[in-house]
């Protein structure tokens, strides 16, 4: 057994797309024993499959062997459309009825009910309902979808969170809990001034400002392509340092407030400053000094570096984890009930012999 926080927990994941898929990935990373029930072909690619379902147990098993399961599971974790798990004979209240302290994360993007709730989406349809593509881009030009899948994995972190926190609540008070997760409710919460603080304030809206958010969170060209710098106020004295520029200590820069005032004469400052130095003179000024800048690399200069044995390697970080309290004695690392089978990647279902999960 390893020493992670999780170890012992036992997590259903019905197979889904990303949201879910991450979020379990994230719990089998913590150390749960995580069994994924196999959903409809072709809701994740051969790549995602790699990497989200790397450390969990595939099964192929009929809907009633699958209930079974989610009640031998702590966590059980879906992201189907609404009322997936009901037509499936789980509904989540019979679940929790049959086992209170059983806890279901549901993760849909727009909620279990409500005007949207039996819309179809896509990423983009998540991201541009959530309000992050109103951040994204030019004013002046179209909203920009991030890259990737990012609106789910953004559901997937916060059904993950979720899921633990209602878990350490069934251990402590033996009450489960069924967790509905919008991922536009997830976007939307996490827009801060842009979002949130407008509507408390009834205040206009921000506009989007492209790659460049004020003078000390932005791009910058530089000699020999360009460079990002991204300072919370805290940050920025460090910032400064690397400058060398003495008016830089004035109160109207030192000052968060009248920095704002005065932010165009402090991008002319930045622009400058970039304009006469390359991405590597950038780097090693930022790692030198602890400032939070860094070059913008094309896809096959960050293969190279990665690649490269020359490449720097990044210091390790502790993360202390409070431990809550144990699941229950007796348990061992297994497997789930009988006549399941298991798939790995790209390979047709085989049999899957049992010694756990009971």
């Amino acid at each position: 057994m390893s020493d992670l926080p999780l170890d012992g927990v036992r997590v259903l994941e019905i197979g889904g797309g990303v949201a879910a898929a991450f979020a379990a990935r994230l719990l089998a990373g913590y150390g749960a024993e995580v069994v994924r029930s196999e959903g409809p072909p072709g809701r994740l690619t051969p790549d995602e499959e790699v990497y989200l379902l790397a450390g969990k147990r595939r099964v192929a098993v009929s809907d009633s062997e699958l209930r079974k399961i989610a009640l031998r599971a702590d966590i059980v974790i879906e992201d189907g459309t609404p009322g997936a798990l009901a037509r499936q004979g789980l509904a989540p209240e019979e679940l929790r009825r049959a086992k209170p302290e059983l806890v279901i994360v549901s993760i849909t993007v727009f909620g279990q009910n409500g005007p949207y709730a039996e819309y179809e989406h896509t990423n983009l349809v998540a991201h541009a309902m959530g309000g992050i593509m109103s951040l994204t881009g030019d004013s002046s030009r179209p909203p920009l979808v991030n890259g990737g899948n990012q609106a789910y994995q953004l559901a997937g972190l916060n059904g993950f969170s979720a899921a633990v926190t209602a878990y350490y609540g069934a251990l402590v008070h033996g009450e489960g809990d069924w967790i509905d997760i919008s991922v536009q409710e997830c976007a939307a919460g996490m827009l801060e001034l842009f979002g949130p603080r407008t509507e408390y304030e009834q205040t206009d809206a921000y506009v989007r400002a492209g790659n460049h958010i004020s003078a000390t969170w932005g791009i910058y060209p530089c000699a020999d392509g360009f460079a990002g710098v991204c300072c919370l106020a805290r940050q920025v004295p460090a910032l400064f340092r690397v400058l060398g520029d003495p008016e830089l200590q004035d109160a109207r820069f030192l000052d968060p407030l009248q920095r704002l005032e005065n932010d165009d004469e402090l991008q002319a400052k930045l622009f400058a400053w970039f304009a006469e130095r390359t991405k590597a003179e950038v780097l090693a000024l930022a790692h030198r000094t602890r400032s939070h800048s860094a070059p913008c690399s094309r896809r096959r200069s960050c293969w190279r570096a990665t690649s490269s044995t020359n490449a720097a390697t990044s210091t390790a970080c502790e993360l202390q984890v409070a431990r809550s309290p144990r699941p229950p004695a007796g348990r061992s690392s297994g497997s789930v009930g009988g006549g399941a089978t298991c798939r790995r990647p790209g390979r047709t279902a085989t049999p899957f012999a049992p010694n756990g999960w009971g």
